[in-house]
């Protein structure tokens, strides 16, 4: 199958999709500025914990990201609930 990863003794194709919102609904992502700089935040937080981000749209005042990741990364542990 195509896209498969294959690890030393697992093979997966894990991918999340996520919605998080800004506090509030504040409209804060609008402008290319901000907008770039944090497809370039999540690049990196990408290269850190080795997420591949398959796709990430911005509407002003919430995010939907499209991630894969390892199966031994958890999403839960980031998860925050106010």
């Amino acid at each position: 199958m195509v896209g498969l990863k294959h690890a030393s003794h697992h093979v997966y194709k894990i991918r999340y999709h996520m919605v998080l919102c800004i506090k509030y609904r504040k409209k804060l992502l609008y402008g290319t500025d901000r907008i770039e700089f944090f497809k370039e935040i999540c690049t990196e937080i990408g290269k850190r914990y080795w997420f591949e981000f398959d796709a990430l749209g911005i509407d002003g005042d919430h995010v939907h990201v499209f991630v894969g990741a390892a199966p031994r990364s958890c999403t839960i542990y980031g998860y925050a609930d106010h």
